[in-house]
Parts: structure tokens; sequence; C-alpha cells
């Protein structure tokens, strides 16, 4: 009988050894390039400058005082946060049961049992009876295959997962309120530029209408017509309808970064703002494509999961093999209560059991299936996450090149633009000029104006997503 136990569990051992072999599953390394395709020229500072803090670049105490707001009391944060300590809690719970669990136990019962039919010299049919009970009670699963370490590690995988989610969040956050604030500053300017549009407009109206009154002599032909008077009116009353519609687009930008801030939206419009638009200094040359993908918390996230899957996939398999659990404790069994710290009194017991599964109904096999294929589908979650992120990266220097070279062009536009406005107004009152070129060179210069200052925030923006698809960190630490 003894041999034939021992051959059994040796059968069982030898077996279990066979499924618990896992194959190691990393990320995949094949997607990603050597080197980035974008032909760009860097400046001269070493790639180690790349892990300075991008918020506090742009040197403007009010961004960093409300990003680091957000990041305080954005609701999203505090969820995310809280998801973290929740994660954390479950990998304690889940790795505890690698241990043996340790129970204080005390019962007591009183039963009374019937004996009709037995004839006892005292005619009694019943009788009754007490028992008390105490001890500890120990119980511990022997972990011979390694899957509850396996489960303890995945439970940590995940955790670690929730960690780098929350710091991806904070990033994200970090980039939407920079985003604002320098959509805020522009909108400033571009309320400036209507305003300053409408006030120039007015003066026209308001110089040609007084013409018009008095039949006074202007523009080609010698005196101001009805229609340089409508003309002139409507491109003030088009102005003022703009001048209303940037003023909307700046409350709401106020709005907005209230929001992501976590206050109720009560931002005040200020037009008269002093803020600017930061200059942007040449971009160092970013770290490679593999180096960029593990500063990235996103991306780290996405090798976790594929860690922890494949941790997971070898706890369904070992689930398949035999479990082997040693129980018992001391304790103490008595009729009398009082009698139960009594050392005559005193018992224990030891049990082991082994349980092997042989018919479920597929469910354990089910299991593994579907260990598989979440373990496929994080491979493919990495690989979808990586392109995303070397795409974001590439399009972000690709654009940059381009608003560098449309900048310039901008701002040799909107000199000569201005410079044209001042002209063609200037021959307007001469009487060389008709209304029809003035009121268009006005428009050119403001309009002119207006988009280079839209371009200067365009490339605050992408220099962002720039810095967002490298992973770097945003925020020195507070002292």
């Amino acid at each position: 009988m003894t041999k034939t136990f021992t051959f059994f569990l040796s059968f069982l051992f030898l077996t279990g050894c066979n499924l618990v072999r896992q194959e190691k599953q990393k990320a995949p390394s094949e997607i990603i390039p050597p080197s980035w395709t974008t032909k760009f020229k860097w400046s001269a500072s070493k790639p180690d400058s790349n892990q300075t803090f991008w918020i506090d670049s742009f040197k403007n105490p009010y961004l960093t005082k409300s990003v680091r707001k957000a990041l305080d009391n954005n609701a999203d944060i505090l969820t995310a946060m809280e998801r973290v300590i929740a994660a954390g809690e479950n990998a304690v719970a889940s790795g505890a049961d690698i241990y043996p669990s340790i129970n204080a136990d005390i019962s007591g019962t009183r039963s009374k049992r019937n004996l009709i039919g037995f004839n006892f010299p005292n005619g009694d049919s019943s009788f009754t009876s007490k028992s008390f009970n105490s001890g500890i009670n120990i119980s511990w699963e022997l972990d011979l295959w390694g899957k509850r370490r396996d489960i303890r590690k995945s439970s940590k995988k995940r955790f670690e997962v929730t960690k780098e989610e929350l710091e991806a969040a904070r990033l994200s956050l970090t980039g939407q309120v920079a985003k604002a604030w320098f959509e805020r500053i522009e909108n400033e300017g571009q309320v400036r530029i209507a305003l300053e549009t409408a006030n120039t407009y007015s003066q026209t109206q308001s110089f040609i209408e007084d013409r018009f009154e008095k039949g006074l002599g202007i523009g080609i032909g010698g005196q101001a017509s009805a229609l340089d008077n409508h003309l002139a009116s409507s491109s003030l009353y088009t102005a003022n309808a703009n001048l209303s519609l940037r003023k909307r687009i700046l409350a709401a930008t106020n709005k907005k970064i209230d929001i992501l801030e976590g206050s109720f939206p009560r931002r005040p419009v200020d037009s008269n703002s002093t803020l600017t638009l930061p200059s942007l200094d040449s971009i160092p040359k970013p770290l490679s494509p593999a180096e960029a993908l593990i500063q990235r918390p996103d991306l780290k996230a996405s090798i976790l999961k594929i860690e922890a899957s494949g941790l997971e996939l070898g706890v369904s398999r070992k689930n398949l093999l035999p479990s082997f659990v040693v129980a018992g404790g001391p304790g103490s069994r008595s009729e009398e209560f009082n009698s139960l710290l009594d050392q005559k009194f005193r018992v224990w017991d030891v049990s082991v059991a082994i349980s092997q599964p042989i018919f479920q109904g597929g469910r354990l096999r089910a299991h593994v299936r579907k260990s598989k294929a979440l373990q496929e589908a994080a491979i493919n979650d990495f690989k979808s996450t990586a392109l995303r992120a070397f795409g974001e990266v590439e399009n972000a220097l690709t654009a940059e090149q381009f608003m560098q070279a449309e900048e310039a062009h901008l701002e040799k536009a909107a000199l000569a633009a201005e410079t044209a406005a001042k002209l063609t107004w200037e021959r307007y009152q001469r009487g060389v000029e008709g209304i029809f070129n003035t009121l268009d060179a006005q428009r050119r210069s403001f309009e002119a104006e207006s988009r280079l200052l839209s371009l200067k925030k365009e490339r605050l923006l992408n220099r962002i997503d720039l810095y967002l698809a490298l992973g770097m960190k945003a925020l020195s630490p507070q002292l």
C-alpha cells in the first residue's frame, strides 16, 4: 500500500512538472525601429538634456501653479489614485494565500437524544449531552507547483499597471492644462487683435461717413460714395461680430481650465492680460525609439500587462494539477466549558488531503484557452500602443519642420501686410486708391497677425505633443 501511494505521488509530481513549464513571454521587439525616420536639424545639446522638466522650461509660474492644482484636485486623477490603492490591497490579499491560514475557534453544543425502544433500568427514554470545543485550526495548501506564487506575482504586476496608468493620466492632464493655458493666452491675443480691428474699422467708417455726409472729396473720383460708406459699415459690423466670437472662445477656454483644475468654472474673461506665448528653443535630439519606449507610462503598463497575462496563463494551467492541503492543530474538547483549559482535555489532529480535478465540464480547459487569448490580446495591445507612440513622435517632429518654415513666412507676410494697409489708407485719403483695396488691405493685415499668433500657439501645442509622446517628465518634485 505504501509503495502504491508513493508511486502515485511520484507520478503526479512528474506530470505536474511537465505541465507547469512556462514560456516566458516578452514584449515583441520587432516593431521597434532602430532610429527616428524624420530627418531633423537637432540642437547641439546632448540627449540627456531631455531629462529636464518641460513644464518648468516654459518659465510661466502661473502655468506651473495651475498644473499642480489640477494634479491635486482633478477628480479623474483622484479616482485613478484610489484605484491604485485598491489594486495594491488586492495584491496583498492575493499574496496571502501562499501562507497558512490560522484561526482560533471555540464552539459548544447541547443535544437531546431519544432512546425509545431501549429498556433501560431507570425507564429513561432520552438523555441530553453537552460538548465544548476550542482550538487553533491551521490550514495550508502546499504550493508545490508555484501557483500561489504566480498569483501573487500577477497581482503585483497588475498593481504596477495601475501605478503606470496613474502616471499616464497625470502626464495627460498636465498636457491638457498646458495646452489650455496656451490656448487661453492665444485667445487673449486674438481678442486684442479683434478689438484693434474693430477700432480701426470704426475709425475708417466714421471718417468715410463724415466725408460722405459733407460731400467732401475722397477716394477715386474725389468724393466719398454711398458704396464706400456701406462697405466700411459692413467691415465694422463684421469686425464687431468677430470680436464677440473671440470673447466667447476665451470664456470657454477659461472655464475649461477651471474644470481641469477641479474647480467650478468661474474664471473671469480678462482681455487685458499681459501674458505672451513663450518662445521655443531648438529641439534636442530625442532618445532612440528603444530608450523612449521605457519612458512612456502607457507602454510600461502594456509591458506589465503582458507579463501579468503570462503568469495568469501559468495559473490556469496549474489549476489542472492536484492540490495538497495540510490541516489540523491543537485544541481541547470537554463536556464542561470550564474544563477547556485543563491539560487533561487537550487534543490535536493533523490531516492531509490530495485533490485532483477529474471532470468539471471543461471549465478548467476553457480558462486555459481564455488566459491564452488574453495574453495574445495583451501582446497586440502593446504593438498598437507602441506603433501609436512612435507615430506620435514622428508626426510631431515632421510638423515642427513645416511649422518653423511656416512661421518664418508668416512673420514676413504680417510685416508686409501691415505696411500695405498703411500705404493703401494713405492713398485712399489722397484719392488715388479705391475703398475695396483699402478695406481688403486692412483685413489682410489683421488676418496675417491673427494667423501668426495661432501658428505660434500650434507650435507650442505640437511641442507639448512631442514631450508627451516621448514620455518626458513634466514637473520637478515639490520640496
